[in-house]
């Protein structure tokens, strides 16, 4: 079994918490004016979609970097999305 591999995708703009609801288990900080969105992804065909999903939200992705499990440097504003779908 591969581990899973975290990605931090950023995003022009300050992308509410309510647009991004329903992405999975991800983690959101703002740096400067762009969205940067973290989260495990366990293959690439999971993150493509993932970044598809981004792109049909309409936002503009300008960055994805592979970063380590737990950045010792994670900025402190660090905001967990709930991702709990909503079943109504």
């Amino acid at each position: 079994m591969t581990e899973d591999r975290v990605y931090e995708v950023r995003v022009t703009g300050l992308v509410p918490d309510a647009v991004l609801v329903g992405l999975g288990d991800i983690e959101v900080t703002t740096q400067e004016l762009r969205t940067v969105v973290s989260g495990k992804f366990q293959d690439q065909a999971a993150l493509y979609g993932f970044l598809n999903r981004l792109r049909s939200l309409g936002l503009d992705v300008v960055e994805v970097r592979q970063v380590a499990s737990k950045p010792a440097d994670r900025p402190a504003a660090v905001t967990q999305v709930d991702q709990t779908p909503d079943k109504t």
